[in-house]
């Protein structure tokens, strides 16, 4: 397996996560710091930012910001809160796709 296949498998893996958490959240949202914090401590990633796994899922549709002025690269600075969209329940509730770049 190459350098790129493992980076892209654990992209995938960090993604998943994210959407795993928003599932168990209340109204299925989570901030994004908190969401951060526990993929630090599960040891998915050392670095507290995930603004490249959330601007993928943004750009997917699967997750929406509460406020309007955020995006995936200022929600951490902002510690805003995050949330599944339908098409992210959907996503889910459906078992995923292999082809996503998701890993659920």
């Amino acid at each position: 397996m190459t350098e790129y296949q493992k980076m892209g498998e654990q992209n995938a893996a960090i993604r998943g996560y994210i959407l795993r958490v928003l599932v168990k959240g209340a109204r299925h949202c989570v901030t994004v710091r908190r969401i951060s914090d526990m993929l630090q401590r599960d040891g998915y990633t050392m670095e507290p930012d995930i603004s490249t796994h959330l601007d993928y899922l943004y750009e997917l549709q699967y997750i929406k910001f509460l406020k309007q002025n955020v995006t995936p690269y200022n929600a951490y600075a902002l510690d805003a809160v995050v949330g599944l969209s339908n098409k992210g329940i959907r996503f889910i509730e459906n078992g995923g796709d292999p082809e996503s770049g998701i890993d659920l």
